[in-house]
């Protein structure tokens, strides 16, 4: 076996195995272009390929990123897959034990498995692939917690929040979807209020439109609630969030519901929540289902 960093030449039948080998997450060639050199925290040192030695034939595939938050460095596997036809030969092991060694090198203490947001897959391991689970086991990771992608069916719905926006209006209470000259004004009470989710509410200003709405109460910014940006155009809802000023008033209800016509119009016929706390709340609003469940992992480097 020969390992290799990821390049563009390597990147079409990569991307070609993975969807052969991944069976409930057939990413397309843009996703996985968007997931790989489109991370800011890309880095070809710690995305790997391994090459059948014979034929050069793509085997196995791992991704790492490091991201700095506010606690310090954390590692993330971002994606492993291994093809079917090699498994049970070390080649998982061989390409986790390089990244490894590069997180130990670039004094990462903490390591976690898929959750890599703001770009990322999904956010756990699913465990219909218990292949991963057991191997991520054994190599000494701790389940901590798990969470749930949710589905809502965009064609079977009819979502009208004009009603709930005018009566919201009446109590002072303005939902809308912001211009770019208002960017800096969002952004500056999302560092405030939710730090972790200002890269994603950054790149919903990227979109045409652009793909976030907001509440405001006495011209603050209190509320948002995005779209499209993260998988984009794969039909992503999120992030939302809301201060404790609106809580209690159907304002997050309200925001969603914008987001989700605004997807149906755009020609989406599905909407995936991922990374679900309160199911109840998604349910109750969209009729939102649990579409899948993941477990979260995570490992201490000494």
């Amino acid at each position: 076996m020969l390992i290799k960093n990821f390049s563009e030449e390597l990147f079409l039948e990569t991307a070609r195995m993975c969807r052969q080998n991944m069976e409930l997450d057939r990413i397309p060639d843009f996703l996985f272009r968007e997931k790989t050199f489109g991370d800011s925290d890309f880095n070809t040192d710690i995305t790997l390929v391994a090459l059948e030695d014979y034929s050069n034939k793509v085997i196995g595939f791992i991704q790492a990123v490091i991201r700095q938050r506010k606690e310090g460095k954390i590692g993330y596997v971002k994606l492993l897959c291994v093809d079917s036809n090699f498994r049970r030969r070390g080649i998982a092991r061989e390409l986790y034990n390089h990244i490894e060694n590069s997180f130990l090198e670039n004094d990462v203490k903490l390591v976690r498995v898929y959750e890599s947001y703001p770009n990322y897959y999904m956010p756990g391991v699913d465990p219909f692939y218990t292949e991963a689970v057991a191997f991520f086991e054994r190599l000494g990771f701790t389940k901590f917690n798990d969470t749930s992608n949710l589905i809502v069916d965009l064609s079977a719905n009819t979502f009208s929040p004009d009603d709930e926006v005018s009566k919201l209006k009446s109590e002072g209470i303005i939902c809308y979807r912001p211009s770019l000259s208002e960017k800096e004004e969002v952004l500056n009470w999302v560092e405030k209020s939710f730090y972790g989710w200002i890269p994603e509410v950054t790149k919903s200003f990227e979109n045409n439109p652009v793909s976030l709405f907001c509440a405001k109460m006495k011209d603050e910014v209190l509320a948002f609630s995005a779209y499209e940006v993260n998988n984009i155009g794969t039909g992503w809802f999120g992030p939302m969030g809301t201060d404790d000023k609106l809580r209690g008033k159907g304002v997050g209800g309200v925001l969603l519901i914008m987001c989700l016509s605004e997807m149906k119009n755009l020609g989406f016929t599905k909407a995936i929540i991922p990374w679900v706390g309160p199911i109840p709340f998604y349910m109750h609003y969209a009729n939102a289902k649990v579409q899948r469940v993941f477990w979260r992992y995570e490992k201490k480097l000494e």
